[in-house]
This record gives structure tokens, sequence and C-alpha cells, in this order.
């Protein structure tokens, strides 16, 4: 009497099934965590990017020349209770009264909120304006202040 023997699954064939399985599962699970990333960071960024790149690059050595051109003042910068401050005053600290102050308000972190301001004498030097800004958290004011063809420049970093 001859044995016929019959097709049957072996343990051996479903584990090569069961390790495939296992590598498309793995691929799969990379590609749909690299997809969710990919439209993660497409998704929220801020579009903040400097305007005139490669320009102000090049004008790079002019700034610094500018920055080191400055008159020397005595200046204070803060915000509190809303308003921001600056109080200007000479080398020998006499208080700057006869300037023209103006800002440029800041949201460093998202585009679309940038504005600016003139800062009103209120007395002694100092310059103040409320500002009215519709969100929490880090924002910068670049201070320039003009007079008898000087022009001084400063900037103040803040919290709201």
């Amino acid at each position: 009497m001859s044995e016929h023997s019959t097709a049957t699954n072996s343990p051996k064939d479903s584990s090569g099934k069961l390790i495939l399985l296992y590598f498309v599962m793995f691929f799969g699970f990379i590609a749909t965590m690299d997809g969710i990333f990919v439209y993660m960071a497409i998704s929220t960024q801020t579009g903040v990017v400097t305007d005139q790149a490669y320009e102000r690059g090049l004008a790079f050595n002019d700034i610094v020349e500018k920055a080191k051109s400055q008159p020397l003042l005595n200046q204070t910068a803060n915000y509190e209770s809303g308003v921001l401050r600056w109080k200007l005053a000479d080398d020998d600290n006499n208080p700057l009264t006869s300037t023209i102050v103006s800002a440029r308000i800041i949201r460093p972190v998202q585009d679309g909120y940038d504005h600016d301001i003139t800062l009103e004498h209120q007395g002694n030097g100092i310059y103040e304006v409320h500002l009215n800004l519709p969100l929490q958290g880090r924002w910068r004011a670049k201070l320039i202040s003009k007079w008898d063809d000087k022009q001084y420049q400063s900037t103040f970093e803040f919290i709201k």
C-alpha cells in the first residue's frame, strides 16, 4: 500500500506569509507616520520669512557701520501694563525732549501682526504709547529716534 500525501500548509509555509505581512505592516506604518509629519510641517508653517534676504545680507557691513556711528545715548525701554516706554538722555544724562520717536512692533513668531506706531513725549525725555496687542506672547519693538540730523535705533523685546 502506498501512502498518498495530501497538500497541507506546513508551519514553514505560514510563517513565511506572516513575516511578509509584518514587513508590509512595518513599512505601511512608517509611510503613514511620514505622511502625518509632512502634513504637520506644511500646514503649521507660519510664513515668517525675511523679505529681500539676499540684499540685506549684502548690506550687512553698512548696517554695522551705521550702528557704530550712532550717537552715545543713555536709554532704557520697558513694557508694563500695556504701555511701551522709552527713556532717552544724551551721554551727559540730559533728557532728549525734541525727538521724533517711532517704533515698528513685530511679532517674531507669526506673520501678519507687524505695525508702525509713534511714541508721544511725556516730559523729561520719556516717550510712550499704549499698545493694544492682539495676541499674548513674545513681541519686538524696533525703536527709532530722530533729531537734528541724528538718528538712534534700538531693539527691545518683551512679552505681553
